[in-house]
């Protein structure tokens, strides 16, 4: 037996390949010509992408700044900060699909020929005696203004974000935040729209900046960053803007919309210098968060005014700076449920799922002290609701209600006051 395989293997090896070994063979030709086929298809999308960046035109300012093209974005780098005034990149529908993970290969900007921002001016890197290496950071992230994940479907244009000429100095608590929010909620913009869209991104360099004492550059800690997204095809065009301070930020992000025309005189530049007049001002006036919002619900309303509230009372924006106490929260029951298995009902004030922003959880044996059915008589009504504001399983401030004296009816629409 053991000779006949012998004889057989001597064959094989006669003859050739085996026919499986020719298969895998090919496959990996197949394989290999797939992979220059995906790097070109790449390559041309970025050509794309920066063709249709010349459309609008690039930001225009009085002030002198260095344009700096990249594979799949432009910056305008201010030579003076060693930061960008202005990004601007197109966000395709391919990042719907796009699956390349962070490279984090930080490093600095060899076409900024006035010299770049480096890791020294975040952070000191020690090599430790054992081997290991240590580090002393100033308080700030490196904070991405074109978004790494805005191009997971690009392994060169992802990894281009990591130049330091695309950071600036952000505070952990906003970058890992609401900044991260901002830039998923373009991201789902584009997803559910499946179209393009322009974005412009920077700090806002103007004004009186504190510096980072210990960074090499003494880089400038800015105050501001805004973000501008536009849609300028013909049938639609629409623009909005977000300005959001460089710190923790405690309201939801419809709160830092403002108009593009806002952002231009702010920082002296001029958006979208290519486009007619009449759909620039269309653009550049608007300021409504619903139109872009992919998640809204009909029902949802705005937080009331907080400041014209009663003493004690407070909006469900401000819930989350309430956690842990005991307060009146007013709203608007936009969603209301009751569930048969765990006979408990679950309200929301003012936004509904999945975007809720506040939560009213009424368990079985509160429900006993009820009157009514509070799924049915609260929905649609404002109501104040007072106890203690802890958090539900998501994170969302939320008011236990034992008793149906907890709860207080207005029969009116608080929002006209």
């Amino acid at each position: 037996m053991q000779g006949a395989w012998f004889f057989l293997l001597c064959v094989v090896s006669i003859q050739g390949q085996s026919p499986l070994q020719i298969k895998e063979t090919e496959l990996q030709a197949l394989k290999q010509r797939e992979q220059v086929i995906n790097a070109e298809i790449e390559g041309l999308k970025m050509e794309q992408c920066m063709e249709l960046l010349q459309k609008p035109g690039f930001p225009t300012s009085s002030k002198p700044y260095q344009t700096i093209h990249h594979s799949a974005y432009v910056i305008g780098f201010d030579c003076e900060f060693k930061m960008a005034a202005w990004t601007f990149h197109i966000l395709t529908p391919d990042v719907t699909f796009g699956n390349v993970s962070r490279s984090n290969d930080f490093r600095t900007d060899s076409l900024a020929s006035c010299g770049d921002a480096d890791e020294k001016d975040y952070f000191l890197r020690k090599q430790n005696a054992d081997g290991t290496v240590s580090y002393e950071g100033f308080g700030f992230d490196r904070g991405h203004l074109v978004p790494s994940a805005d191009f997971k479907w690009s392994p060169i244009g992802l990894s281009e974000t990591y130049f330091y000429s695309n950071m600036s100095p952000q505070r952990p608590q906003f970058n890992r935040e609401s900044w991260a929010e901002l830039e998923g909620l373009v991201r789902k913009i584009v997803e559910a729209e499946k179209k393009p869209l322009y974005v412009l991104t920077a700090p806002v360099l103007r004004g009186e900046l504190k510096t980072i004492e210990r960074s090499a550059n003494r880089l400038k800690i800015p105050d501001y960053h805004y973000k501008i997204i536009a849609d300028i095809s013909a049938e639609n065009p629409r623009g909005m803007a977000f300005l959001m301070p460089n710190r923790k930020c405690e309201s939801r992000l419809s709160h830092y919309v403002v108009t593009i025309d806002s952002i231009e005189k702010l920082t002296g530049l001029d958006f979208f210098p290519n486009i007619g007049d009449s759909i620039e001002q269309r653009i550049e006036s608007a300021s409504n968060f619903s139109a872009w919002d992919t998640q809204s619900n009909a029902n949802d309303v705005e937080p009331l005014n907080a400041l014209a509230l009663p003493k004690g009372y407070f909006n469900t924006e401000q819930a989350r700076s309430k956690m842990g106490t005991s307060c009146t929260i007013v709203g608007k029951v936009v969603s209301a449920k009751y569930s048969v298995k765990s006979e408990a009902t679950f309200i929301n004030l003012d936004q509904s799922f999945p975007k809720q922003i506040f939560s009213v959880l009424i368990w079985k044996d509160g429900r006993r002290n009820f009157s009514y059915k509070p799924e049915d008589a609260l929905l649609g009504k404002y109501i104040a609701v007072k106890g203690k504001v802890d958090s539900d399983k998501n994170g969302i401030p939320c008011i236990t209600v034992e008793r149906q004296e907890q709860i207080e009816i207005f029969e009116e629409d608080l929002s006209q006051d």
